[in-house]
């Protein structure tokens, strides 16, 4: 009888013990106490501009992007509590989790083919990146040296998923990759050899609204023979607005064409250059 009663008494220990931790934990919003496993499914990735981001891809996550980043917000004070980092070649890439107290967190995953930067206008040795509140925070594709010249065109395709999520055990959040950027086509009928001026791109991209900014500093030229290489083809990240493209075909002065570029949509340019006769369809 003593025994059961023992055995009862250690019991009730054990509960009013267990019951006790999960009483600090829920005071102290789990600070510093209680922490769980938050795991990602990362989808919607596919190859091609256009194509609808839904469900979860088939092939490894390398094959479509060479970068992924997942960053961690506080929703209550907006900010940043956690961040990741993982190139193509990293061990276990596309796998990443967190141990977080209990606690409402927006997390926001990018992905790229371009290497890229968490609010940070150019990677200089040594310096610590930093870590803006979830309203201000954004990517930037990285940059050797804070020369102006440096800020070039490096645009590939690009991904973006948010998600908000109330943790309170270990749980495993679904991030479905939504494309960022959009693709321009240009071919013309009388110019078949041009030389074409990029204005109006953009190097950052913000997590909150998603929005374009930071533009390219050092326009870049391209330089496309349509009868043997195909309309000139390019991503855009400037997908809030307008592109120009100042075309030079050979013996005339360049001619400013104004291009609408929309979130993985392709504009297709096509018309008389000399003319100024374009027609633009999307798909």
């Amino acid at each position: 009888m003593r025994k059961l009663i023992l055995i009862a008494a250690i019991s009730q220990l054990i509960l009013l013990a267990g019951c006790r931790k999960d009483l600090i934990d829920y005071f102290n919003g789990g600070s510093g106490n209680k922490k769980y496993t938050v795991n990602f499914r990362i989808g919607g990735l596919n190859h091609n501009v256009g194509e609808p981001n839904v469900g979860f891809q088939t092939e490894p996550i390398q094959n479509y992007i060479t970068q992924l980043s997942i960053v961690v917000y506080d929703v209550s004070t907006g900010a940043e509590v956690a961040r990741q980092v993982q190139s193509a070649g990293d061990v276990n890439y596309g796998q990443i989790s967190f141990s977080l107290p209990s606690r409402n967190y927006n997390f926001v995953a990018v992905g790229s083919n371009t290497v890229f930067n968490l609010n940070r206008l150019y990677e200089a040795p040594g310096a610590a990146p930093l870590a803006l509140p979830y309203a201000e925070a954004y990517m930037q594709w990285a940059y050797s040296a804070p020369y102006e010249g440096e800020k070039n065109y490096r645009t590939t395709d690009t991904f973006m998923a948010k998600a908000t999520s109330n943790i309170t055990g270990n749980k495993t959040v679904d991030l479905i990759m939504q494309r960022q950027i959009g693709a321009i086509e240009v071919s013309f009928t009388d110019a078949p050899q041009f030389i074409a001026e990029l204005r109006g791109e953009m190097t950052a991209l913000r997590f909150d609204s998603g929005i374009p900014q930071f533009g390219v500093t050092h326009r870049p030229f391209f330089t496309t023979n349509t009868t043997t290489d195909g309309p000139l083809k390019l991503k855009i990240l400037a997908t809030n607005g307008t592109l120009w493209l100042d075309v030079d075909p050979p013996g005339v002065n360049p001619i400013p064409v104004t291009i609408p570029v929309q979130k993985n949509k392709t504009t297709k340019v096509t018309g008389s250059l000399l003319t100024g006769q374009f027609t633009f369809t999307f798909q």
